[in-house]
Formats: structure tokens, C-alpha cells, sequence
């Protein structure tokens, strides 16, 4: 709950959610982002938290969630940067390192271009190549077409969506792309865009004393390359989002 792996602790914390009457001011800001009249949940829990390592026998169901699909969970967790997201989704299918074995195996690079302590890419011991990178998002886009969809599925759309990188106003529209920032480093890759030569993939890797400035630098390649083969008018078939992708909805039902 909340992203806590307490048990405890995301316990209190959907005991509470579940009780608007006890609300902090935090899940009324997060409540005013919701449809206008979403009822207020009141269901009032008494006693303390407990956990089980197993399941008790006279268990009941009382509410099953269905969570959204897991290339909508990606792209909200993109379009934000959400790092814990990232961290549980690589625990989930086995952790970084096996994250990083099978995806070197997968785009076909050696082992030492993809090295990760955690989910996220928070440290630097986290270390992946720009052809490496690049890899990663060509394999991405290869797998989602089974399903008619792309990497502007599960990553941002410059210009349409929204997220972390509304405060990069230089980006150039309809490019699709996921960037990652520490101290003196920004990395900025994925897909643009052009009128003479296609979709051109890339990566962009840069160290620096001021990540303003690397970043500026990135945005600024970009336009060179745009000023030599030609901007878009609009989004190419090939990274258009699946409009059926908006109707798959979370949703839970009291039993």
C-alpha cells in the first residue's frame, strides 16, 4: 500500500485510506485529482494491524482489485520516473541481475554493457551502455508489436503526455522517450521522428558539472539533427499509441 513493503505499515496506511473520516491532508490532495463527486470511502476498522505469513484458513473475500495492465503500470511509472515502481518491478521477475543477464542476452550486447544494483538505475554503480540502451528500446517496440502497440506505449510521448519532462519545453513533439538523471549525469534515448530519414534511434549519455547544461546540450542535438532531415508534421504509424489502451481501466468489486 503506498509502495511500503511493511506489512505493517501499508496495513495502517489502508486502514486509513479506507476511512476518509481519518484522512491526512495528503490523501485529500491525492483525492482532489480524482473524478469531481468519487464518493469517500468510510469504512471504519477497529482494532490493531496484524500480518500472517500464511493464510488463514477461515479467510473471507471481501474486495478483489484488478489492476491496470502492466504496459499502462509502465507508462505511468515512466512518464513520472517512478523509482519505486521500477525497483519492485525488477524484484518481481526475478531482480536486477537477472534483469540485467537476460536483457543482454536478449538485444545481443556483452554482459559488462548492462550492470545494475536495483531497478530504478539510482547509483552509480548502475551502468548501461548507449548501444546498449538503444538496444533495449528497438527490443522493446519489437515485442509490444504482437500486440499492436509500441514504445510510445509504455514510454512518454514528447508533447502529448504528461509527466516529469513538461519542464523540457525544448524537446521536439512526437519524439517517444525516457530520460534519467544523478548528480552530473543525464542520459535522454529512445526514438525520433524525421521527415528525410524515418524513426532515428538513439541515446545520449553525458557527464558534466551542471545537468541544466547536459541537458541542454541533448536538446539541442536533437534540433540539429531535426534541422538536417526534417520535422514531423505529426506522430508516424509506427509510434502511435493503441487507442484501445485508454479503456483498459483498474476497477475492484465488493464480493
Amino acid at each position: 500500500m503506498n509502495f511500503e513493503s511493511n506489512p505493517k505499515i501499508a496495513g495502517s496506511l489502508l486502514k486509513q485510506g479506507l476511512n476518509s473520516q481519518i484522512w491526512p491532508t495528503a490523501a485529500f490532495t491525492q483525492y482532489q485529482t480524482l473524478l469531481p463527486e468519487t464518493p469517500k470511502p468510510q469504512v471504519i476498522i477497529d482494532g490493531v494491524v496484524e500480518f500472517s505469513t500464511t493464510t488463514p484458513e477461515n479467510i473471507k473475500l471481501l474486495v478483489r482489485h484488478y489492476s491496470f495492465p502492466i504496459a499502462e503500470l509502465v507508462k505511468k511509472m515512466n512518464q513520472y520516473s517512478n523509482n519505486l515502481m521500477a525497483d519492485m518491478l525488477a524484484e518481481a521477475v526475478g531482480g536486477p541481475q537477472v534483469v540485467a543477464e537476460k536483457t543482454a542476452e536478449l538485444i545481443g550486447v556483452p554482459q559488462q554493457e548492462i550492470q545494475l544494483i536495483n531497478g530504478s538505475g539510482l547509483g552509480e554503480e548502475n551502468r548501461i551502455s548507449a548501444r546498449a540502451a538503444t538496444g533495449i528500446f528497438l527490443a522493446i517496440d519489437k515485442y509490444l508489436q504482437q500486440y499492436n502497440m509500441s514504445v510510445a506505449d509504455v514510454f512518454v510521448v514528447v508533447g502529448t503526455d504528461q509527466g516529469i519532462l513538461d519542464e523540457r519545453k525544448q524537446l521536439p513533439n512526437f519524439a517517444v522517450v525516457k530520460s534519467g538523471t544523478l548528480d552530473y549525469v543525464s542520459a535522454l534515448g529512445g526514438a525520433l521522428p524525421t521527415k528525410e530519414k524515418g524513426i532515428i534511434w538513439f541515446t545520449i549519455l553525458n557527464k558534466g558539472a551542471s545537468v541544466t547544461e547536459l541537458r541542454n546540450q541533448q536538446e539541442i542535438l536533437l534540433k540539429d539533427v531535426l534541422n538536417k532531415w526534417g520535422v514531423v508534421e505529426s506522430s508516424p504509424s509506427e509510434l502511435t499509441t493503441n487507442p484501445d489502451r485508454k479503456t483498459k481501466t483498474s476497477r475492484s468489486e465488493i464480493i
